[in-house]
C-alpha cells in the first residue's frame, strides 16, 4: 500500500508540474499574442530598426480616435494622449488634480474630414473650483507685501492622499524688484504642483516674455500678484498652462485683496 501511495503522489505531482509548465507557456504565448497586436497607427515598416524610439515615443504620448457610435473612455492614468475627432485634434491631460481636454487644431473646411465623434473641451478640478485655493493665494499676498519691494514666490500643491490643497513655501535664491529666481522643492510622490505663485512688487500683474518661457511645457496653474504696497492699485493675473496652451482664468483683484469699502 505504501508504495502505491508513493508512486500515486509521484504522478500526482509530475501531473502538477505538467500543467504549471503549460499554464506558464500559455501566458507567456498571450501576452506575445496581445503584445504583437497593440495598436500603434505608426506609417514605418515592421522591420525597420529605428521603429522601437518610434513606438516608445508613441506610447508615451498616444493618438487616438474619439469613437462616434461607442461611448467616450477618458484618460485615466498621468499623462497626454492626442484625440482626433471629427472637428480637428485635441489633446487630453490627466494630472492628480487636474483632467483637460482642448483643442489644439481644427480641420480644413473644406478638406476630408475623418470619420471620427465629437468632444467637448473640458477643464476639471479635483478641488472642485479655483475659488478653494483663494485663502492660500490671499496668504501669499502677505508675504509677497512683506517682501517688498522684491518679488516673492511659492507653490500651492495638490495632496492626493489628503484629498486636498497644501501651500509650501520655497527657497529664494535672489530677488529684486524685476526678477526672481528660486529652487523648485522636491515634491512627495503624492504630491503635485497645482498652483505656481508669484509677484510683481509694485508692478502690475501680468505675464512676462520669462513668465512665458517658464511656463512652456508645464501642467500647472499660474498666477501672477502686482500693485502692492502703499499707494499701488492691486492687481492679479492667473492662466491654466497646459503643455504650451495657454487658457486665461478670471479671476478678480477683489477676491485676493481686502478692498477697503467706500464711507
Amino acid at each position: 500500500m505504501e508504495k502505491l501511495l508513493a508512486l500515486f503522489q509521484d504522478a500526482t505531482q509530475s501531473g502538477l508540474r505538467d500543467i504549471a509548465t503549460a499554464l506558464d507557456r500559455f501566458s507567456q504565448g498571450v501576452a506575445d499574442e496581445l503584445a504583437n497586436a497593440k495598436p500603434r497607427a505608426i506609417a514605418a515598416a515592421d522591420d525597420d530598426a529605428q521603429l522601437p524610439l518610434d513606438v516608445a515615443l508613441f506610447d508615451s504620448a498616444p493618438t487616438v480616435a474619439v469613437p462616434k457610435h461607442a461611448e467616450f473612455a477618458p484618460l485615466l492614468e498621468v499623462g497626454h494622449r492626442f484625440l482626433m475627432t471629427a472637428e480637428g485634434v485635441f489633446v487630453e491631460v490627466r494630472r492628480p488634480w487636474l483632467h483637460v481636454i482642448q483643442q489644439m487644431a481644427k480641420h480644413n473646411e473644406t478638406g476630408p474630414r475623418p470619420p471620427y465623434g465629437l468632444i467637448m473641451p473640458k477643464i476639471e478640478l479635483a478641488f472642485g473650483r479655483l475659488g478653494v485655493a483663494l485663502p492660500f493665494v490671499q496668504a501669499f499676498a502677505e508675504e509677497a507685501q512683506s517682501a517688498l519691494p522684491n518679488e516673492h514666490a511659492a507653490w500651492i500643491v495638490w495632496d492626493n492622499d489628503k484629498q486636498e490643497l497644501a501651500y509650501k513655501a520655497i527657497h529664494v535664491s535672489s530677488a529684486s524688484p524685476g526678477a526672481i529666481t528660486f529652487e523648485r522643492p522636491e515634491l512627495q510622490p503624492h504630491e503635485s504642483l497645482a498652483i505656481d505663485l508669484h509677484s510683481h512688487g509694485a508692478a502690475p500683474a501680468f505675464f512676462s516674455a520669462q513668465d512665458d518661457s517658464d511656463d512652456a511645457g508645464e501642467v500647472k496653474i499660474s498666477a501672477v500678484l502686482g500693485g502692492l504696497g502703499d499707494g499701488g492699485t492691486p492687481s492679479v493675473a492667473f492662466r491654466l498652462c497646459v503643455l504650451g496652451i495657454v487658457i486665461p482664468l478670471k479671476v478678480p483683484a477683489s477676491a485676493v485683496f481686502k478692498v477697503a469699502e467706500p464711507a
